[in-house]
């Protein structure tokens, strides 16, 4: 690995990390979970964080990033509409009071999110469609012209 490279690898190991813990939460969660289905849904997004984490642990690349915004978009969205979340004001018990896990994964998936748009946005900052095209174009006919 290369000096160069070291950031970013432990980077995307960090973020490896945070699936793991997001897979972890759902194993919490599993036994708040209302009805078998739920219960089924909860299994499958701990199975997804895992996969995600590996893929993130051996390599980032931009499909692998793609799929973590997405999957955490997806969370996000299923989490927000749940009866444990609290919205308005006045809710706050105490300041020591534990966060409950629901709260956590939905912070975790958001923080998941913010990473990969930024890596997402990093990483193709140069890429233009124009140029993509033209470069596949000129590709396809010096290797093809005879």
């Amino acid at each position: 690995m290369s000096i160069g490279r070291t950031p970013a690898v432990l980077g995307r190991r960090a973020c490896a990390v945070l699936a793991a813990c997001s897979a972890a939460l759902h194993g919490v969660l599993l036994g708040h979970a209302a009805n078998p289905a739920m219960m089924a849904a909860m299994v499958a997004m701990m199975i997804a964080c895992l996969f995600c984490a590996r893929d993130l642990w051996r390599r980032g690349s931009l499909g692998v990033w793609c799929a973590v915004a997405l999957m955490n978009l997806a969370m996000i969205a299923l989490h927000m509409p749940m009866p444990t979340h609290h919205h308005g004001l006045g809710v706050a018990s105490a300041p020591s009071a534990a966060v409950d896990p629901m709260t956590m994964a939905t912070m975790l998936a958001l923080v998941e999110v913010v990473i990969a748009a930024a890596v997402l946005a990093y990483r193709t900052r140069h890429r233009s469609l124009d140029a993509v095209t033209l470069d596949n174009r000129n590709t396809w006919g010096s290797r093809h012209s005879s």
